[in-house]
């Protein structure tokens, strides 16, 4: 067979096969990892008892908007990186916003009350497990953005990985607020984000080593 032919067979043959478009494969790695990480977080942490009268306060569904707005600005930071040669794009900015946003509010509520309950509502009841339960709902959903960034052709591995990582424990920290009994703004900009800022940098430590061509 001559070259040009092998060339247009491949090419032929490529053309017919069905791709799955990039935004489509993000959406099914993401639903299985909620998936998971809505099984584990039922099973090993269980629904909080209280979640009922929580969910008729404002500050619980000012939680659940930063965090929904924090993974809708991560998503098109993914999808970008997971591309080559695109910048991260607006995204980015957006996603400073939230995480900025709830930092002046945690400030502002905090001084608006004396040191020791400041303290306290950084702390709240459950600052020892917070960040690492996070963390852990988290392992389900960047193994499977991953996944879905390897089959594409990231050129920054790392802050592909990392964007990965952000977005894994924004939708973690949603699925753990089933169980969270915290809604204080100063517990959410300390260890939500710390939680979120620690799978980011595992993100880009895997991106190297997993996402390199």
């Amino acid at each position: 067979m001559k070259t040009n032919d092998l060339i247009a067979m491949l090419a032929t043959e490529a053309s017919a096969t069905p791709t799955v478009s990039p935004l489509r494969r993000c959406a099914k790695a993401t639903a299985a990892g909620v998936a998971i990480s809505l099984a584990l977080v039922l099973t090993l942490w269980g629904l909080n008892p209280e979640l009922n009268a929580l969910a008729h306060t404002q500050a619980f569904w000012v939680k659940v908007m930063w965090l929904l707005l924090t993974c809708t600005f991560a998503v098109p930071v993914v999808m970008h990186l997971a591309r080559p040669g695109i910048a991260a794009g607006l995204g980015v900015w957006g996603v400073a916003a939230a995480l900025v946003g709830m930092a002046l509010l945690a400030l502002m509520q905090v001084a608006s009350v004396d040191a020791d309950t400041g303290m306290q509502l950084m702390l709240g009841s459950s600052w020892q497990v917070c960040s690492a339960s996070i963390a852990a709902l988290s392992v389900p959903l960047l193994a499977a953005l991953l996944w879905m960034l390897r089959g594409m052709a990231p050129t920054r591995p790392a802050l592909a990985g990392a964007s990965a990582g952000l977005m894994a424990g924004a939708i973690a920290g949603l699925v753990y607020s089933l169980h969270c009994p915290e809604t204080a703004y100063a517990f959410l900009a300390v260890w939500y984000v710390a939680g979120m800022a620690v799978m980011a940098g595992v993100g880009a430590l895997l991106g190297l080593r997993l996402l390199r061509w």
